[in-house]
């Protein structure tokens, strides 16, 4: 998907195909300038795999011979032995379109606010909006009856999403690869008691008092990752996708072991990173999931929870059929100018063998 500078860059706009933000007057009493406080917070679609396609739907087979020794002594090998299927599985890519407009009135643009940039200034506003409710949907969408329950109106009704992909890939579910296998999926408040999966249940990095430890969660999602992803330098092309306030919860535990590592990453000497893997910051990454063991997995606003995904680069992979058209029609009626875009876009992943999913995460506010 291009970013907000490279649209910018392929649309031309002149002052009759400008768009307005709808509901806001500015008037020539005001500064000769607006300040907005709108960002492109978009960051996994930058860890994605973009597959250009020409049409809606596009398949990706994965195929082995499972289980099973490939080598036998001599004296016991016979027909019983020989290998003659290969597993397989079809994930499917499909693209959903999605439409918008924006409307820029004449009395908006006789007002001359900030003069050429104006245009540049609004642009912007739009495609980043455009990109943080794309990677809303990527992450987030369920279309399969999960827990959130989309109105129809928004875009995340349309298709599943990673979230709801990785959680529903477990052997007999819809998104289990029969190939490779499921996600492994860790909840971070399941601690502290006997079978339980972290000793201390809570935030990415928690203190042991009785061991004079920290115990980090990054740590055994690492683990849990089957090792055959890990080999060749495979750790060195994975990376802990999370909230930014689970990486400075992170960040503090390690300078309160006031050890080298916590000043260098505190300065930002070296990148974030728990061993070989990095740690990216997602924005978007929603912080107030509710809780699995109340029957709220991944239904926002229903918690204070958050994520972790550790997973390899370009496993999660956006379909993109037709990049953001955009196009303009003028209606004298309404002094107004009429901004139309669309987009056919859809997502899905490649392996879901390859994702461990940390849910249930407390994080500092």
């Amino acid at each position: 998907m291009k970013d907000s500078k490279k649209l910018l860059e392929r649309i031309k706009v002149n002052k009759f195909n400008l768009i307005s933000m709808p509901g806001i007057d500015l008037s020539p009493e005001e500064a000769d300038q607006f300040i907005d406080y709108v960002a492109d917070q978009s960051a996994m679609k930058d860890f994605a795999r973009v597959k250009k396609m020409n049409k809606p739907s596009a398949f990706i087979r994965a195929m082995g011979f499972g289980d099973g020794d490939f080598l036998y002594p001599a004296g016991s090998f016979n027909e019983s032995k020989y290998k003659k299927k290969f597993g397989q599985n079809k994930i499917t890519l499909n693209t959903y379109k999605m439409r918008g407009a924006v409307v820029v009135f004449d009395d908006d643009l006789e007002e001359n606010i900030e003069g050429a940039k104006f245009k540049d200034h609004l642009m912007k506003i739009v495609t980043a909006k455009i990109a943080n409710q794309l990677e809303m949907a990527y992450y987030m969408a369920e279309s399969s009856g999960g827990n959130n329950n989309w109105d129809t109106d928004d875009i995340r009704s349309l298709f599943d999403g990673w979230r709801y992909i990785i959680t529903h890939s477990q052997a007999g579910e819809q998104y289990h690869n029969d190939v490779s296998g499921g996600a492994d999926i860790k909840d971070a408040c399941d601690g502290g008691e006997s079978g339980s999966e972290f000793e201390e249940a809570g935030e990415i990095a928690e203190y042991i008092a009785a061991e004079y430890r920290w115990e980090f969660k990054y740590h055994q999602m690492i683990k849990n990752m089957p090792s055959k992803y890990k080999a060749n330098n495979g750790l060195e092309k994975m990376k802990f996708l999370n909230s930014d306030l689970v990486s400075q919860d992170y960040i503090e535990a390690l300078q309160s072991r006031g050890t080298a590592l916590g000043d260098a990453v505190l300065q930002g000497k070296v990148p974030t990173s728990y061993g070989k893997v990095g740690i990216i910051d997602v924005p978007l990454m929603p912080t107030n999931l509710g809780d699995p063991d109340a029957g709220a997995d991944g239904e926002v606003g229903a918690g204070e929870y958050t994520d972790v995904l550790l997973t390899p680069k370009d496993n999660l992979i956006i379909g993109m059929q037709r990049d953001i058209r955009i196009e303009s029609q003028r209606e004298a009626a309404d002094e107004a100018t009429y901004v139309f875009y669309s987009i056919k876009t859809g997502c899905t992943i490649e392996n879901v063998n390859a994702c461990v999913l940390l849910r249930c995460l407390e994080h500092g506010c």
